[in-house]
């Protein structure tokens, strides 16, 4: 997840089309600051132009302000047959975010894990679907927000599932969003309750019941590197067997790059 904190319209343009395909860009005011406090993000562009919300210190950030971008236009002005101004940001802010952002996620770390648990390579459909719920797992609590990634509803994105013979989309996300407590219940400080609130569930009892209704596990025994794997094995025992992967693989670019 990139999250935007640019008012330029044309920057916010370059980042949305710089972006993986397989991430979601957060450029909504209304979004930016729980994407900050209670999500993952891999960066923040910014334009260092207005007051922000406060950056977390283990976030990069890709600073493009009212300098850079001069220097950018006057480069392109430069070239003797110049790109369109959008082309040409778009190519430096591409650059950008490849030199600010080469160190691997959690979220990266955590696909590769169960990717191997599944005894295959995850097809870029589930892993699309798999890093938006994590890397913001306090908005992607129900299937509305990710029927809107697909620019579809939530009752067409449950057909798509079930004519594929897969689990219902509520189920990947119910898997997904408990490796996203995995990952923050690692930290021994850090209770179940506070757990609950940054990840969006309504009480820690909440996410206990969950927890137990999907894997059969407490939060104490997911706090270990044993629960953590037993996670993932189950996970992919359950719901990414090779035909699973199969089905996912038809899904193509369902859940391909969005503006939240």
């Amino acid at each position: 997840m990139i999250v935007v904190q640019a008012s330029e319209n044309r920057l916010r343009r370059a980042v949305l089309r710089a972006a993986h395909p397989e991430e979601d860009v957060v450029m909504d005011p209304r979004l930016v600051a729980d994407a900050l406090e209670k999500g993952f993000p891999r960066l923040v562009v910014r334009d260092a132009v207005r007051d922000w919300p406060v950056i977390p210190d283990d976030v990069r950030v890709l600073e493009v302000g009212p300098a850079v971008l001069e220097r950018w236009e006057a480069d392109r002005k430069a070239v003797e047959l110049p790109p369109t101004r959008l082309d040409h940001l778009t190519d430096r802010i591409a650059s950008s975010i490849e030199r600010s952002a080469t160190d691997r996620t959690w979220v990266d770390t955590a696909l590769a894990e169960l990717s191997r648990a599944a005894g295959r390579r995850l097809p870029p459909a589930l892993r699309s679907f798999g890093r938006r719920v994590m890397e913001f797992p306090s908005h992607y609590t129900t299937l509305r927000p990710l029927a809107d990634t697909c620019s579809t509803s939530r009752g067409a994105l449950k057909a798509l599932f079930r004519r594929r013979d897969l689990s219902t989309p509520s189920t990947y996300l119910r898997w997904f969003r408990l490796m996203a407590v995995g990952r923050v219940l690692a930290d021994r400080e850090v209770t179940v309750a506070e757990t609950a609130s940054r990840l969006g569930f309504t009480s820690d009892g909440n996410l206990c019941r969950m927890m137990w209704g999907v894997c059969e596990m407490t939060p104490t025994e997911l706090r270990s590197l044993r629960g953590w794997n037993r996670l993932l094995i189950t996970f992919a025992w359950s719901h990414l067997s090779p035909d699973h992967l199969e089905a996912w693989s038809t899904l193509d670019d369902l859940f391909e790059q969005r503006s939240a």
